[in-house]
């Protein structure tokens, strides 16, 4: 079985200049196969290229002011007084502004063992997955290459009496 096999194709993305705020809009719209919504998502450049990842990790951290999950005392907070600066924010930040560049892929047509092997080891959730021509074709996820692998031990009927 190969990545091809079990990867999410690629159907929506993010580019370096698109706003947090765009980005944000497009994650929210974004959803996988079984109807969930994804947790990352690639940035490509113009050229169709991986330029990049962005994950929720990310727009997290880039949002949410850092006092908030450093004080324990949240009885004075107020989402709806931060709420304005924090949009004026998304705004004005750019995506290549907190995307992760150095980005692990693999090739469409590896083993997904391969894959399992990669995501394990370096301890990763998903890899954007890229075709012949370098171009990101899809994304497989730590939980596909799992769901897979378990149906196949859990498949009674390849089993012989």
């Amino acid at each position: 079985m190969k990545v091809r096999d079990v990867m999410e194709p690629l159907h929506r993305w993010l580019t370096p200049e698109m706003s947090l705020h765009e980005a944000l809009r497009v994650m929210h719209e974004v959803r996988r196969g079984h109807g969930l919504p994804v947790n990352a998502i690639v940035v490509l450049d113009t050229e169709r290229k991986l330029a990049g990842i962005i994950s929720t990790t990310d727009i997290l951290r880039t949002i949410l002011p850092p006092e908030m999950y450093l004080d324990d005392d949240q009885e004075g907070f107020s989402w709806e007084i931060l709420q304005q600066d924090r949009i004026e924010k998304t705004k004005k930040t750019s995506v290549r502004s907190i995307m992760t560049e150095d980005v692990r892929v693999i090739r469409a047509d590896e083993s997904i063992m391969r894959c399992a092997d990669r995501l394990l080891v370096e301890q990763i959730r998903r890899l954007p997955v890229i075709g012949l021509d370098g171009s990101v074709v899809g994304v497989v996820y730590l939980r596909d290459v799992y769901n897979t692998v378990t149906e196949l031990l859990c498949d009674t009927s390849s089993l012989v009496a």
